[in-house]
Order: structure tokens, then C-alpha cells, then sequence
């Protein structure tokens, strides 16, 4: 009798799991909280300067102003939307894992909860 107490317990925890897992999951998709903070990246430019070739001929050379603060970057893809759109990747492995988990231990209260039924053939010997 207790086997079938602890795998009622274990049915309940894993489907906690993986309800948690669910809700904090959309939770996060309609921005009411933030993912997991596992990346911080920097965001991806471009310098222009390096991309025109640097012995052109004296026509086209006054076409091209250099700037006098150095180097133009141009940024290609922000920081933020990398780092978000990275974490919330991220936030979605996690709580896969954690909702996969659950599975496993409702799995194994099911397992402890049903009867075990032995169905055995009888043959009359003669």
C-alpha cells in the first residue's frame, strides 16, 4: 500500500513539473517575465572602411569622405535583440528539460500505482 501512496506523490510532483514548466514558459513568451540571463553578447557590426578597397583611382577617391572620428561601424544586428532572442532559446531548453523530467517521474508513479496482473496458462495433464 505505501508503493501506491509514493507513486501518487510522484504522479503529482511530475505533473507539477510540468505544468510550471508550461505556464512560466508563456509567461515568458507574453513578456510578463524575463527569461533566464544566460548571454551577454556585444552586437555585430561591420566596419564600412574596410569593405571599399583602399587604392582607388584619384576619380572615385573624392567620392569617399573620411570620417574624422576613425572607423564607421555599422551595426548589422543589435546587442539586445541577439541577447534576448538567445536567452529565451535558452529559457526554452531549461524548462523542456525540466517538463521532460516530470515525465520521468510521473512515469515512475504510474509504474508504482497499477496492479500487476500475471495471467497464467493452465494445461491439464493427463
Amino acid at each position: 500500500m505505501t508503493e501506491k501512496v509514493l507513486g501518487y506523490i510522484l504522479i503529482a510532483a511530475g505533473l507539477m513539473a510540468i505544468v510550471y514548466a508550461v505556464l512560466n514558459l508563456f509567461s515568458v513568451f507574453y513578456g510578463k517575465t524575463q527569461p533566464v540571463q544566460l548571454f551577454n553578447f556585444s552586437g555585430i557590426s561591420l566596419d564600412v572602411a574596410q569593405l571599399v578597397p583602399q587604392n582607388l583611382p584619384p576619380e572615385a577617391s573624392g567620392l569617399i569622405q573620411e570620417q574624422p572620428s576613425g572607423p564607421q561601424k555599422t551595426e548589422i544586428l543589435p546587442a539586445n535583440i541577439l541577447n534576448q532572442s538567445s536567452n529565451i532559446f535558452a529559457h526554452l531548453l531549461l524548462m523542456g528539460f525540466l517538463a521532460s523530467a516530470g515525465q520521468k517521474v510521473a512515469s515512475i508513479g504510474t509504474s508504482l500505482v497499477r496492479p500487476i496482473n500475471v495471467k497464467l496458462k493452465k494445461t491439464d495433464s493427463p
